[in-house]
């Protein structure tokens, strides 16, 4: 099997229980630090990639050369129907290759949140197996517009679009690959975007320990039905929805 690509985006944001996924099912994998300018393979190296968070927004990404080259990257995985988890920036960045629009929620959402699978949702395997409510952690500022040709698979209250799939790319807005480890991190990384919510460290941990275990469980059970996309280890040559926006 060729590897999975994990493309991390920032120090602050690695990929969790992800590793703890990979390893318990021997999957290969190798980790990029895009951060670090380091090189994207190419995708027909890859049997599947999953893109992680960034503290800059997508909408932004031309100001950064090391963003500008994931956005090319995704392109071309995009392209060539290869499967594709975006994470939080990593979903608003395959929505925004795809044409829809990314701009800033309404509110931020940052904590552990509840949210519900839209009809299509249900009828997804991807998603189906979740439950109909679920838990969830956010961080996150901005939110992504779905595609087109794509359907809202889940739904937030505060934020409304949660997922989309696109052939074999699927874009999430929430973390269901956070750890304690991985949530202090990010406390400690962005403090004032806690203050701006007006929660605290010891809320958000005492919160996300009682749901740690489900969360862990939830994801193993997400990532199970994700790498059934990946089907003979070989990207398609045709898209259904062929709608990339090319960066200026």
């Amino acid at each position: 099997m060729k590897p999975v690509l994990i493309a991390q985006n920032c120090q602050a944001e690695p990929a969790g229980t992800i590793i703890d996924y990979l390893s318990a099912r021997q999957i290969p994998y190798q980790e990029v630090h895009s951060y670090r300018q380091e090189s994207l393979p190419d995708p027909s190296e890859l049997s599947a990639i999953i893109c992680l968070g960034c503290p800059f927004s997508v909408t932004e990404f031309h100001r950064h050369q090391y963003l500008k080259n994931l956005y090319q990257f995704v392109s071309q995985a995009v392209r060539v129907d290869l499967p594709y988890l975006g994470i939080c920036f990593g979903g608003q960045l395959l929505a925004k290759v795809l044409g829809a629009k990314v701009e800033p929620n309404k509110v931020k959402e940052i904590g552990l949140y509840t949210v519900n699978l839209t009809e299509a949702g249900k009828a997804d395997p991807l998603f189906s197996q979740l439950g109909n409510s679920f838990p969830v952690v956010q961080w996150h500022g901005d939110t992504f517009g779905i595609p087109f040709g794509c359907e809202r698979l889940v739904a937030g209250t505060d934020c409304l679009n949660q997922a989309f799939k696109h052939g074999r790319q699927v874009a999430v807005q929430f973390h269901l690959e956070a750890s304690e480890l991985l949530l202090e991190s990010w406390c400690e990384a962005y403090p004032q975007e806690l203050a701006e919510v007006d929660k605290t460290v010891g809320e958000l941990l005492m919160k996300f320990r009682a749901s740690a275990d489900t969360l862990k469980r939830m994801n193993f059970t997400f990532l199970d039905s994700f790498f059934s996309l990946v089907k003979d280890n070989q990207p398609n040559n045709h898209m259904p929805h062929e709608r990339i926006n090319r960066p200026r």
